[in-house]
This record gives C-alpha cells, structure tokens and sequence, in this order.
C-alpha cells in the first residue's frame, strides 16, 4: 500500500509539472524570474517540463495498476525528481548556500517536494514486499 500511495504522489507531481509546462509554458516559469520567451523556449519547455513529466506520469499511473511493476516506476520517480533534486543541489554548490534565500517561496517548496519524493522513492523500495 505503501508503495502505490508514493507512485500515487508521484502521479500527481508529475501530472501537475506537465500540465503548466504543456498548457502554460511561460506562467510555468514565470514565478522563477525566467522573463518572456520566444517560441524555441516554448518548445523546450514544453519537451523538458510537459512531454518528459507527462510520460513519467504515465509510467507511474501503470505502476500504480499493476500494469508495470511497482519497482520500475518507483525507480524512474528516484532517477527523474532524484536527477533534479541533484541539479538543485548542484547550483547551490556553485552559486554558494546564500543563494538559497534569495530564492522564490515556489522554488523552495520544490527543494522539500523533491526531497521527500526521493526520501519516499528509497524507502519504496527498500520496502520487503
């Protein structure tokens, strides 16, 4: 049960990821000081945000019915929101921790989402049947 309910988290992290960045590209990321974009910027948002966290959530849904194995999408909710808590990180180490608090309320609220999706992943699936 355990393991659905995290998917299920999942699913709706992803699914709320893709919905702004296909429907709404710019409000996507209007609230992190990314200014107006041209339609290549669109589009890349669009692929990175929308196309990539639709099909993880397609994943996730699967592994939630039974269709896929639980592991399987516990493992790509791990390397996806595992990838961008990295990248999170990465910057912080770069730009020096001050930075974070100049950092918007929107995007410190996905630092702990990210970090507990990942907390959550890991225990999944360390989790004995």
């Amino acid at each position: 049960m355990f393991r659905k309910f995290v998917l299920l988290l999942g699913v709706v992290v992803a699914g709320y990821v893709s919905y702004l960045g296909l429907v709404a590209p710019e409000a996507a990321l209007g609230d992190y000081g990314v200014i107006a974009m041209g339609p290549d910027g669109r589009n890349e948002i669009r692929a990175q945000y929308g196309g990539f966290y639709f099909a993880v959530a397609v994943v996730l849904i699967l592994s939630a019915a039974g269709r896929l194995p639980e592991r399987f999408g516990l493992g790509l909710l791990l390397v996806s929101v595992g990838g961008v808590l990295l990248g999170r990180l990465a910057s912080l180490v770069i730009e020096g921790p001050a930075i974070f608090a100049q950092y918007s309320d929107g995007l410190k609220l996905f630092y702990a989402v990210d970090i507990v999706l990942v907390l959550l992943a890991v225990m999944a699936l360390m989790q004995k049947r």
